[in-house]
């Protein structure tokens, strides 16, 4: 018997066999063990009904998943088969368990959910009634607001800082009514120059514009020494909403480092919320005003971790628990921006608990639902990744393709690695091993000839902890 059990992926189904008395599902990966899911990253989707992108998506298909594994729950099978993991000999309880942990992750999700504040709550309802079999969401009340200083300007979803001076600072550039809106205030002499340019972190709809404005008005721009390398070569990533407008004026700032701008003082920040490649300014006016420029990582109602495929991990001392510490430590009359957001805004002391007691139990589930060495593995598809993913070489020219690997597990871990290359290609030298500390990135170097001409796809197999993982990763290189 076929059942459809999409979820894990669309379209899946499972397989019912009767043998020897038994009924035995054979279920893909829609499970894995008891309780587990292989990874919770592949869950990521759209939500047509409620009009939302793949985007913002977070293990949308986890409502599919659950009503997948009812399905096969209802055929009262005697052992479970995954496509991975072991042989399951009590389904009933396995399956209980899994639905009872995605429930509980999704619940928290919604609990702290950024876009509450963009789409409301019916919009919300729609987001979480399929996994959460309709319950209301227990969402955090709103964060106080209140309107921008008269120093800054909103311009899309990039932010003009005014110095008494006449001479204007911008934070991100991805919106394309900036270029023509700095003319304009320019021409009318509201506005004397652009001195600087800060970065939030390195997605389009924040960097399109970027060097376009810092070549016009010959300004540096400013941003933490984490983006560097994806702001400058974002073709090497394979990453969402990549820019393809490298920026080539950037100028790394120390992280917790200070800079007077007129009549301001700046300090620069790490802060890993919507994505890993993500600072956060704080801005302090000569008088007292102050404001803490975010990024996307936290709205009004919540934290914008929609995205698993924008790497934010769920680790103490990383991701939203680290940001949320920053935030604690900033001066209280600070606030808030968040570029898509038009008010300032100020969480209190009890949504920033609320906010991290969300994290920790989420952190909590995904350890028991994860079957890798650290949940991270499971919401973090880029541990290990090709880098640069993209390229373009002359056919029988040599090319230098690197592993980069971050090693989320607690203690040092030696990682193998296989190639596959296309045709006609051939392997000169690869390091075959590389050992990472505990919470560390390391590298693995391979280099080749390229053979004929063409898109080639390039994969590598990883093994490690007792895992091998066939053809897990791959690069794509033009050969002319």
């Amino acid at each position: 018997m076929v059942i459809d059990t999409p979820g894990y992926t669309r379209g899946s189904v499972s397989y019912l066999i009767e043998i020897g008395g038994k009924r035995i599902a054979c279920t893909g990966d829609l499970i894995y063990g008891n309780g587990q899911l292989f990874d919770l990253s592949s869950l990521q989707d759209a939500v047509p009904e409620a009009k939302a992108r793949g985007y913002h998506g977070y293990a949308a298909r986890a409502g599919l998943l659950i009503e997948s594994l009812r399905s096969v729950a209802a055929r009262k099978p005697d052992v479970l088969v995954p496509a991975r993991g072991p042989v399951i000999e009590n389904p009933q309880a396995a399956i209980g368990l899994l639905i009872e942990r995605l429930q509980a992750l999704m619940a928290s999700h919604f609990a702290t959910d950024a876009l509450l504040w963009y789409w409301g709550e019916d919009n919300l309802r729609i987001r979480s009634q399929k996994a959460l079999d309709g319950r209301p969401v227990d969402s955090m009340p709103m964060a106080e607001q209140q309107p921008l200083p008269e120093w800054a300007t909103a311009i899309g979803n990039s932010r003009l800082l005014m110095s008494q001076t006449g001479a204007g600072f911008v934070i991100d550039a991805g919106f394309k009514g900036l270029p023509p809106k700095l003319d304009e205030l320019a021409a009318a002499g509201k506005l004397k120059t652009v001195e600087g340019m800060w970065i939030t972190h390195y997605h389009d709809d924040h960097t399109d514009y970027a060097q376009q404005v810092a070549s016009r008005f010959h300004c540096p721009i400013y941003f933490a020494p984490p983006l560097k390398d994806i702001l400058e070569r974002p073709g090497d990533y394979r990453l969402p909403c990549l820019t393809p407008n490298a920026i080539t004026s950037g100028k790394p700032q120390a992280i917790g480092a200070h800079m007077r701008w007129h009549e301001f003082e700046l300090t620069f920040f790490d802060f890993p919320g919507q994505t890993l490649y993500h600072d956060g300014l704080l801005v302090e006016k000569d008088g007292g005003e102050a404001l803490f420029f975010l990024g996307d990582s936290f709205t009004p109602s919540g934290i914008d971790d929609y995205c698993l495929q924008n790497r934010d991990f769920a680790r103490a001392e990383a991701g939203n628990l680290y940001c949320l510490k920053i935030l604690d430590g900033l001066p209280r009359r600070a606030w808030l921006i968040n570029q898509h957001v038009v008010p300032t805004f100020r969480f209190s002391a009890e949504q920033r608990e609320r906010m991290r007691a969300e994290l920790t139990k989420r952190i909590a589930i995904l350890n028991e639902m994860s079957p890798w060495p650290e949940p991270n593995y499971a919401i973090d598809e880029s541990w290990a990744a090709i880098h640069p993913y993209g390229s373009t070489v002359r056919a029988g020219e040599r090319i230098t393709l690197n592993v980069r690997i971050f090693n989320h597990a607690p203690l040092s871990e030696t990682y193998r690695l296989g190639w596959n290359t296309p045709p006609g290609w051939r392997l000169i030298e690869a390091d075959k091993n590389v050992k990472i500390a505990a919470h560390k990135e390391g590298t693995a170097q391979a280099v080749f000839t390229t053979g004929a001409a063409g898109l080639q796809v390039v994969t590598a197999d990883v093994g490690f902890a007792g895992r091998e993982l066939h053809e897990w990763i791959e690069a794509l290189v033009r050969v002319n």
